[in-house]
């Protein structure tokens, strides 16, 4: 089972605000006027001063994501870490998920699987589909102790469709394979589709699988063509012997010759000689 993992640098969002004159502004409020007007290096030493000393939820989010980014000064993984950990334990769940998310992968620290479970738990029931597909990595490979495919399959259903190329395939391959729960053909292929639409080859695979699998025969050249543009090579060849044996249309040799020949550029020898075959 391929489950990438999910990068923990949330893209920053600053609302602008009525700035208010600068004797009666907070430094989150002198932060903020700062990072609107592009002054990133100020901003973020605002930032960091109203995280450690006004106790600022949304300022050690902010400082979080400047110091994740590089942004006002070095990339500063430790500080980034530091900063999500305080705006989670001041409530900020969006700030957990990124605290749980470098915890997991030892960014900014050692990792810590186990400790990383419980943010990433309060930011995944709160919507956060990236929190989710993190928690369910931990749960699904036992990370943080024995491997727990129920509560995985719950993590990757909060985290599809939002967190949609990888959440979607990896609650795919749980459905697909009865892994916490019943078997849900209707269900992974539904998953999978998801995943293939937002990305992910190894999802259009499946996918066209199913769609095969159920006599759909279109849907499926046209999923394992969707795999190959994504860099799949099994797709290539799905697609092509499709198209070469007219399963789901008329016999399309050219194309099936283009799809055989990038098989082949993308590893599969057999693809060269497939192609070969089909002549000019």
């Amino acid at each position: 089972m391929n489950l990438r993992p999910f990068l923990a640098a949330t893209v920053l969002s600053v609302t602008s605000i009525a700035v208010p004159p600068a004797a009666a502004q907070s430094n989150a409020e002198q932060a903020q006027a700062r990072y609107n007007a592009g002054d990133f290096p100020a901003a973020r030493a605002l930032y960091q001063k109203a995280c450690m000393s006004d106790g600022k939820d949304e300022a050690c989010h902010n400082l979080g994501s400047m110091a994740w980014r590089g942004q006002g000064g070095a990339k500063d993984p430790v500080q980034a870490r530091d900063a999500y950990r305080r705006g989670c334990e001041a409530g900020l769940l969006k700030s957990c998920g990124q605290y749980g998310a470098l915890l997991k992968d030892g960014l900014g620290g050692p990792a810590d699987p186990a400790e990383a479970l419980g943010p990433l738990g309060l930011a995944c029931k709160a919507g956060e589909a990236g929190a989710c597909y993190n928690q369910g990595q931990i749960l699904y490979f036992g990370d943080a102790g024995e491997r727990r495919f129920e509560d995985a399959r719950t993590a990757f259903a909060g985290a599809c469709p939002g967190y949609a190329a990888d959440g979607c395939y990896a609650l795919g391959v749980m459905k697909r394979d009865g892994q916490g729960g019943a078997v849900d053909t209707a269900g992974a292929n539904k998953a999978f589709s998801i995943a293939c639409e937002n990305g992910n080859a190894e999802g259009c695979i499946e996918s066209g699988v199913g769609y095969y699998d159920n006599g759909q025969f279109a849907e499926a050249r046209d999923q394992f063509a969707q795999a190959c543009n994504n860099g799949a090579a099994g797709g290539c060849m799905n697609a092509g012997m499709m198209y070469r044996d007219g399963t789901g249309a008329a016999p399309d040799h050219a194309r099936a010759k283009r799809y055989f020949t990038n098989g082949c550029k993308l590893g599969i020898q057999d693809g060269c000689a497939m192609a070969e075959a089909l002549g000019q």
